[in-house]
């Protein structure tokens, strides 16, 4: 499909700031001609830049802050009906999507299911359907014309004497064999309508006229002289006399069976996309709690034994288990990121951290390694920097981590440098370069531009060598981009590489930031559980013991119930402080076990902390844990002091950092 335009200026009115970032880096990635992408959150942020400039199309959101379903589209459509409309859908939306499409709506898209190629097909088949839309509007006069050179009909409905004059070649397909276009009965348009939809569609029709709208539209199905339905839009413009009265409408008739049938096939294909997605989410956390659950075991046993008396040998034992128990995780962890980002699933939180706090703790985890390959690490961080900046530090925490680890897993002599500068500020945020250069083994030059494609190493010998699942790069790019930054490498083989990547961050606006405020370290924690009565709700037999001996050892004192409805009935019996709550569980599950106790017990035992165990780490469960009553979550396997800060947190007028 050919584009007329050689410029093409885009407005995107979606209030996610991940779907913002998703959809424009795509666009950004396509063939078109796009020289401006105009961003808004809201239906009056939108009206207002529409009030400004002219667009080529508008990508627009049913659900926003100002607007919900078609009122969204109708908002936009009274400021500007002249601008093609693609609606931003969910799967849960495409009914009033594709009811927005029959008001002048021209596409729509699903959320997460779209790429390069669908976006570029869709606004280019958006902009030239709302051409030709215009296009018979201003050329009524030439109805004539179109018909003989289309397959459209033209009917032009004369209210006053109540006669229909039929024009177009594509009549032939309608009209019984040998019927003459002079001999159209009265009744060929209402007796041809399908029985099913006759009494709607002549209804809308008449409704069009009462209201004295000036145009009126609606798909519906038409009777073939072979017998067979077609699908066919049908448009018509109402003409007033001097007083106001409808006295004619014109209008066409177009058959869309192809198109309808693509749109059903498409909607079909889509249906069973997001099947599969949703049978791929679940076995991912079915994957997650089948393999964390015993990894559980095996972490928890480990920082156990490790805290016991051990000869030279057995340390050596116990601190190989702990490492290759973090490989293992961390390669379970890349996989189901990866799958997060790919379904759209990864979510960004927005909240104050130190920027200083939080590179530096990530040289720190990565400082033994380091050592004890002999290499140099060193950090240095641009002072004019604020130190108190606004965003998502998890995921920012995870990108550097993941190129300071990387870096030091490359390199076997030299040194690694991180260089945090700071490139641009305003009143409102600060442009930041981090960079990650190291002496290692570097990438040959044909290689450079793959290391971020998934699964890929520069070589095999790589993959052997050192291991992973060659995700940790393409993990840290789609983090980046998701961050709203981007991300480059320079690197010669046998002489290290250089990665450099840009964010651009809000300051905090909280007056009088305390950046110490509430942190504690491992050390403080000895002994901090001491009195604490907790009742431990788990099922495993294995995991039961590694929670149980690492609170004891806190001086907590434990209950355990192996499955939700024996928890209820200690509930009846014991005094608590705290509950910690398996999810899955034989008898009576995790969930149906907090719904009873925030409902249907007394209220000292309805208000009790609950802090869900779960063993999978997506999102949406961890969610489901919220919604469900829970006041907090931690995910299996965990560390020692992770899970004492979580119930510390829960017991204490103020939340310790994690």
């Amino acid at each position: 499909m050919e584009l007329v335009e050689k410029s093409i200026s885009i407005l995107i009115i979606e209030d996610n700031p991940g779907d913002q970032v998703l959809l424009r880096a795509h666009l950004e990635n396509t063939h078109l001609p796009v020289t401006d992408i105009i961003l808004a959150s809201s239906i009056g942020e939108g009206i207002q830049f529409l009030q400004q400039q002219n667009f080529s199309v508008i990508f627009l959101d049913f659900f926003l802050p100002d607007s919900t379903g078609l009122d969204a589209y109708l908002k936009i459509a009274k400021i500007n009906a002249t601008t093609p409309v693609i609606i931003l859908s969910g799967l849960s939306d495409t009914a009033l999507a594709l009811k927005a499409i029959s008001m002048g709506a021209q596409d729509f898209i699903l959320k997460g299911e779209y790429n390069e190629q669908t976006l570029e097909k869709s606004v280019r088949y958006s902009i030239e359907r709302k051409k030709n839309i215009e296009l018979l509007k201003e050329n009524n006069e030439r109805y004539d014309i179109i018909s003989k050179a289309t397959n459209d009909i033209i009917w032009d409905w004369n209210l006053t004497t109540n006669k229909v004059k039929w024009i177009g070649l594509g009549l032939k397909n309608y009209l019984p064999l040998n019927t003459e276009i002079t001999d159209i009965p009265d009744n060929f348009w209402s007796k041809g309508l399908h029985p099913d939809e006759r009494r709607d569609v002549i209804k809308s029709l008449f409704a069009a006229i009462e209201k004295k709208d000036h145009s009126w539209e609606c798909d519906y199905r038409f009777l073939k002289n072979d017998g067979m339905y077609a699908h066919i839009n049908s448009r018509g413009y109402l003409l007033e006399n001097d007083t106001d009265k409808t006295t004619r409408i014109i209008g066409s008739i177009q058959d869309i069976t192809e198109r309808k049938n693509a749109e059903i096939e498409t909607q079909k294909a889509r249906i069973e996309a997001e099947e599969a997605r949703k049978t791929q989410e679940q076995f991912l956390a079915n994957m997650s709690h089948e393999i964390r659950t015993p990894m559980n075991g095996v972490i928890g046993m480990t920082q156990l034994l490790a805290a016991t008396s051990l000869d030279k040998d057995q340390q050596e034992f116990v601190a190989t288990i702990q490492q290759s128990s973090t490989n293992l995780m961390a390669i379970i962890n890349d996989i189901l990121d990866l799958t997060k980002i790919v379904a759209g699933k990864m979510t960004l939180v927005q909240k104050d951290y130190v920027i200083t706090d939080l590179v530096n703790n990530c040289i720190r985890i990565n400082q033994y390694r380091a050592d004890e390959k002999g290499i140099l690490l060193h950090c240095n961080i641009d002072k004019k920097i604020q130190p108190v900046l606004c965003g998502d530090p998890y995921r920012l925490n995870q990108v550097i981590l993941n190129l300071v680890s990387n870096a030091i897993k490359f390199t076997h002599q030299g040194e690694v440098n991180v260089h945090i500068n700071l490139l641009e500020e305003t009143a409102a945020n600060v442009t930041v370069e981090f960079i990650v250069a190291d002496t290692g083994i570097g990438i040959a030059e044909d290689k450079v531009e793959s290391v971020f494609e998934r699964f890929t190493q520069v070589s095999d010998n790589n993959t052997r060598k050192y291991g992973g699942t060659g995700l940790g790069l393409t993990i840290t790019k789609q983090l980046i981009q998701l961050l709203g930054g981007t991300i480059y490498v320079k690197s010669k083989q046998h002489y290290g590489s250089t990665f450099t990547f840009y964010l651009t961050i809000l300051k905090s606006q909280l007056p009088g930031f305390q950046t110490k405020t509430g942190s504690i370290e491992y050390s403080d924690l000895q002994n901090s559980l001491n009195g604490i009565r907790i009742l431990l709700v788990e099922d495993n037999l294995i995991n039961q013991k590694v929670a149980a001996k690492l609170l004891t050892n806190q001086g907590a004192i434990i209950e355990v119930a192996n499955h939700g409805k024996e928890a209820i009935e200690l509930l009846k019996r014991i005094k608590t402080d705290i509950i910690l709550m398996d999810l899955q569980m034989p008898e009576m599950d995790g969930y149906e076990a907090t719904r009873i106790i925030r409902n249907e017990m007394g209220e000292e035992i309805r208000n009790l902390p609950i802090i869900a165990m779960t063993a999978s780490a997506l999102i949406s469960d961890q969610k489901k844990c919220l919604y469900a009553g829970m006041n907090d979550y931690i995910a299996k396997p965990y560390q020692a002091p992770e899970l004492y800060k979580k119930i510390l947190s829960q017991l204490t007028p103020f939340s310790y950092s994690i």
